[in-house]
């Protein structure tokens, strides 16, 4: 039975990849803060081991005998004020990930990025894996986090076998740290949704967990791979998930005007302190069509790619479960 150590065990991707691993007949240990925070702690060939990535000791004990390591864990939230606030989990963290391959001697170790810390494109020019990081990404205190976790990740690929899978915005089952999903919570069973005039990519987080697998097996050294399927605009977007919920709502576009005045309010709030999310770069992330391709994912990789209907359907079966 082959070994897979997981960081981020009990975000979104986290865990439906364990769920996934295991189903396959993998043996999964997982760095947690709290082993309660994963949804079925007490899982039949699980482990469950309570640290952090800063914790290199207990993390490197807890990846001996595995034979792969994927690294998901990451601070994800747009509402903290300095850079420094994302680099001991994001940066330190991927460093310490990659020492404590070396000393157990890892076999693969799969990366998780951003599809963010690559250029994006229209729908007639999409981004691809080749495209440089653009603004408004580069000012964005996740993104460039992420980058600078991504250069560290190059740095040790003549050294490691390591193949980076970046993913878009992930949508599915199992949020239950409510990440992602909060795109669907704040228009559901909403008589009003006010969206911006962007758009995204948006993908189902089960295709990112079937290329983490399949990437298990790729030899070469330094591949990385956008896992993208469907590029939507906010409206189109919402639209759909009306649609599946079977909600009367009706929607109202906010002008990029509005979204320019309240990102730069949200500007004067973070400079005296209070966490939002609403900044001048998050507004104009909003109004931007960060659209990407899977072309590579599929060509290298060989899979289809799962509707982002499903995803919705299966994310609101989930929640409708959950409460």
């Amino acid at each position: 039975m082959d070994k897979v150590f997981v960081t981020g065990i009990n975000g979104l991707l986290g865990t439906n990849l364990t769920f996934k691993l295991i189903e396959k007949g993998y043996f999964v240990t997982g760095i947690i803060r709290k082993k309660n925070n994963f949804i079925k702690p007490k899982l039949k060939n699980l482990k469950l081991v309570e640290g952090d990535l800063l914790d290199f000791k207990k993390m490197a004990d807890a990846m001996k005998g595995c034979r792969y390591v994927v690294h998901a864990a990451a601070i994800t939230s747009q509402r903290l004020l300095k850079l420094s606030d994302y680099y001991q989990a994001n940066v330190l963290g991927t460093e310490n990930i990659i020492k404590a391959c070396f000393q157990t001697k890892i076999e693969k170790l799969i990366y998780i990025g951003t599809a963010n810390t690559y250029g994006y494109g229209g729908l007639h020019d999409l981004g691809d894996e080749c495209k440089s990081m653009m603004s408004p990404f580069t000012k964005s205190l996740y993104a460039m986090s992420k980058k600078r976790a991504q250069q560290i990740i190059d740095n040790a690929v003549t050294k490691l076998n390591i193949t980076t899978v970046s993913p878009t915005l992930m949508l599915g089952a199992y949020d239950t740290k409510q990440s992602s999903g909060k795109v669907i919570q704040m228009a559901l069973n909403k008589r009003f949704v006010f969206y911006p005039s962007g758009g995204k990519n948006f993908v189902h987080v089960a295709d990112v967990v079937t290329a983490i697998i399949k990437a298990f097996d790729i030899k070469k050294s330094g591949q990385k791979f956008i896992i993208a399927n469907e590029n939507l605009t906010y409206k189109e977007f919402y639209n759909k998930m009306i649609r599946i919920n079977n909600q009367k709502t009706a929607l109202l576009l906010i002008p990029d005007s509005l979204l320019f005045i309240l990102g730069l309010i949200g500007d004067f709030f973070r400079l005296l302190k209070f966490k939002t999310d609403v900044s001048s770069v998050n507004t104009r992330i909003l109004i931007v069509k960060n659209y990407y391709t899977n072309e590579k994912a599929k060509q290298e990789l060989h899979f289809n790619f799962t509707s982002i209907d499903k995803a919705i359907s299966d994310w609101l079966d989930f929640y409708n479960r959950k409460i």
